[in-house]
């Protein structure tokens, strides 16, 4: 063998690891935090709003894990109960899309609410509160990390 079919073979084999590096990039998944991820980015300055206005709230509500029954428990204080006209509970997982729940906020006469946790996947997951008070200005949002 020459110089010239050496070169040529070294080319052709380069090609062919690149076209195939490709084919297996293409393949792969890609999965976004939410669809419409890039549009959630640029209305964020409303979603900084939400999160300064829970922080200057003076009774916070709480996100917990009752272990013994397998529920996420949302609790708001009484003070908040009232205040409540509508909100959403989404239990997120960082590392898997399509595995999401998200829940109308609806509480109890004690400013409580119980999720069933016995179908979801152990792990890491956060739980994103979000809700509205009596106007459209008086809206807030948390996020807590929890383990199933």
């Amino acid at each position: 063998m020459n110089w010239g079919k050496g070169i040529v073979l070294s080319f052709v084999l380069f090609l062919c690891v690149i076209v195939t590096m490709v084919v297996i990039s293409m393949r792969q998944e890609v999965g976004l935090v939410a669809p419409d991820y890039y549009k959630q980015e640029i209305a964020y300055q409303d979603q900084i709003d939400r999160m300064n206005n829970y922080n200057q709230l003076a009774e916070k509500p709480s996100i917990t894990i009752d272990r013994a029954n397998q529920h996420l428990v949302v609790n708001f204080p009484p003070s908040l109960t009232s205040q409540v006209s509508k909100g959403e509970i989404q239990i997120f997982r960082p590392s898997t899309t399509g595995i999401d729940k998200k829940l109308e906020l609806s509480l109890d006469s004690n400013g409580e609410q119980r999720i069933d946790l016995n179908q979801m996947l152990k792990g890491r997951w956060k739980a994103k509160l979000f809700w509205q008070g009596d106007s459209e200005e008086q809206q807030y949002y948390n996020e807590t990390a929890i383990n199933i």
